[in-house]
């Protein structure tokens, strides 16, 4: 009992020694810099991570989201001809036919005027109401691509819609087989409502080549 009282006053100071250093030590820290911290500049986001962004929100069917990804990976990548097609469909999809315009016009001179791109801005003015518009558009690509596939196929069908089907065939037998031209021809008369002038041109399709699976389904359809 004695050799007790007389090691507890050896053992107390060391350990209040080290409580004291230790609050000395946390005194001495240097002081955080929190204006450094708060000026660290943002992480940088590649064009690529937004056109992933953008290509998912296409896929889910939200074109708007998708536009706005597209817009952001374009003010990365300014004059991006494959970033404004995207974008170009994705306001075509929102219904933003005015931006679509737009954007399409852009795309036509960023591709450097490729078929595809006169095809998709003069399908737009369409949509738009601005036929004559759309025609001088699809004629401008034609005339600098006569083998542009879509500016043909969708300049063919327009004038379907105009009901000059000699036209239509005109333009679109640049590009097309016999029984893909008059599958198409079904196709418009189909959606304007005129079943007899479907039927007919579905057949046509079947007889330009028979056993054509698609045009025999159509047939079927429209009786």
């Amino acid at each position: 009992m004695k050799m007790r009282r007389r090691l507890t006053p050896l053992i107390l100071p060391l350990v209040l020694a080290g409580c004291s250093q230790d609050r000395q030590a946390q005194n001495e820290r240097p002081p955080t810099d929190t204006a450094s911290i708060a000026e660290a500049p943002l992480p940088t986001i590649k064009p690529e991570t937004y056109i992933a962004a953008g290509d998912l929100a296409a896929q889910r069917n939200q074109p708007q989201q998708a536009a706005e990804q597209y817009a952001k990976a374009l003010h990365a990548r300014p004059g991006d001809a494959p970033v404004l097609k995207k974008l170009g469909l994705a306001h075509t999809q929102a219904g933003d036919l005015a931006a679509a315009e737009e954007t399409f016009s852009q795309y036509v001179k960023a591709s450097g005027g490729t078929a595809d791109a006169y095809g998709a801005l003069g399908y737009l003015q369409e949509l738009a109401g601005k036929q004559r518009e759309a025609e001088k558009t699809y004629q401008e690509g034609i005339r600098k691509h006569p083998d542009g596939a879509l500016c043909r196929i969708n300049y063919g069908l327009m004038l379907v819609r105009r009901n000059d089907v000699e036209g239509a065939v005109t333009q679109m037998s640049a590009v097309l087989e016999p029984h893909e031209v008059n599958y198409n021809i079904a196709s418009v008369y189909e959606q304007l409502g005129r079943r007899d002038l479907a039927h007919f041109y579905y057949n046509q399709a079947l007889e330009c080549k028979p056993g054509f699976l698609a045009a025999q389904q159509k047939l079927a359809m429209v009786k």
